[in-house]
């Protein structure tokens, strides 16, 4: 029979026996009274200790005994009732997740073709045509895993607040209970890729936009309109980037992705990177409208060019010039008064960035650059 008191020691001191009696019966608690005090006393770490709590219990389990959170994730996806008509000879497996899991990875079933994905959700291509958005699931840590929930609840929110808008992908659907948004698709994908397929960087470094300028024009205007929309109905986006406009098959532009934004004042959740940051942004700033403004100034920057300021540079390295207020020039560009406004935070509203735009004689410069692609 095992002793706690086989230690001589032990013996000799009544004290010591009691200590360790009382370790001895309260040690499996310990874990319980860790996670009460936790709860009770939610600090700023309050997310990765409940992430803690659930992965000691995540071993007990694991067939491999894997402690600690994964370090990343892989989410491997399982084909769901719609590729089943699809494919009705394809085997029961098929459609089944494996017995043997390893822990670092979650199967999934799918709602539809896989078409993209973000931090947090999935976004997959219905059989109707539609897009469905839906949060990632975490088994390792549940409070993760309904911050995902959240952020698509958020969004949903967003949609429907804008829904009668041109300028954001058409609301179609919200599930509450399983949190799926499905929205318009936008057959031409995100303003980022688009130009990636149609801007052309010589052996001398420079820029040909093969795409036409009065499409510019027109996507520049629509930005800003855009952007309006979003802060009429007390939203800041908190992520204005080429990679969150989409273009529809008429090449027509719509600013998506609420998923980290400021909804009637609330914290942001997303930081849209150096290149579209006002100098001085760090995460205790409020949320404001002319950090989207500064933002959008990039992206018609991006617009006009075709890349990215700054694109040969690191992002700190482009950090550290905004910080010293200097600018890639853009005297070349026919709505340069506007990008340095935004970026020079001098307009105080959206509307006022649509109206500067509006005023512009685009007309000369489109015949400049009707006839060859535009030399950015």
């Amino acid at each position: 029979m095992f002793s706690i008191f086989a230690d001589k020691r032990s013996r000799q001191s009544p004290a010591l026996k009691w200590v360790a009696l009382w370790r001895y019966i309260l040690g499996p608690c310990a874990f319980t009274w860790k996670a009460a005090c936790r709860f009770l006393f939610r600090g700023p770490n309050a997310q990765s200790l409940d992430c803690e709590v659930q992965n000691q219990q995540h071993q007990q389990q694991s067939k491999t005994g894997r402690a600690e959170h994964p370090r990343q994730l892989t989410y491997v996806p399982i084909p769901g009732p719609w590729r089943r008509e699809e494919k009705p000879n394809w085997p029961e497996s098929a459609f089944c997740v494996p017995a043997d899991v390893p822990d670092d990875t979650i199967y999934y079933i799918t709602k539809g073709r896989w078409i993209g994905e973000g931090d947090t959700a999935h976004i997959e291509l219905l059989p109707s045509g539609h897009v469905v958005k839906y949060p990632k699931s975490n088994p390792y840590c549940r409070k993760e895993e309904e911050e995902n929930r959240n952020r698509v609840r958020l969004e949903a929110e967003v949609y429907k607040r804008l829904k009668h808008s041109p300028y954001i992908p058409r609301f179609i659907d919200w599930e509450p209970g399983s949190c799926c948004l499905t929205l318009e698709h936008l057959e031409n994908g995100s303003l980022e890729a688009y130009a990636r397929k149609h801007v052309e960087v010589t052996a001398d470094d420079r820029v040909l936009n093969h795409v036409p300028m009065e499409v510019r024009t027109r996507w520049a205007v629509q930005a800003a309109k855009a952007i309006a929309d979003v802060h009429a109905v007390q939203v800041v986006h908190c992520d204005v980037t080429p990679r969150n406009f989409l273009l529809s098959a008429e090449l027509d532009l719509r600013v998506s992705d609420f998923a980290g934004c400021s909804i009637s004042g609330s914290s942001p959740l997303i930081a849209p990177g150096a290149r579209y940051q006002p100098p001085g942004w760090n995460w205790k700033l409020k949320a404001l409208e002319e950090h989207d403004l500064f933002a959008l100034g990039s992206v018609l920057y991006f617009i006009m060019v075709g890349i990215e300021l700054y694109a040969d540079l690191e992002e700190d390295e482009a950090e550290d010039l905004f910080r010293g207020g200097e600018f890639p020039p853009v005297d070349h560009l026919p709505c340069a008064g506007v990008i340095q406004g935004c970026w020079n935070m001098t307009y105080s509203s959206a509307h006022q960035v649509v109206h500067a735009l509006n005023g512009l004689g685009w007309e000369a410069y489109s015949k400049q650059c009707s006839l060859r692609p535009c030399d950015s």
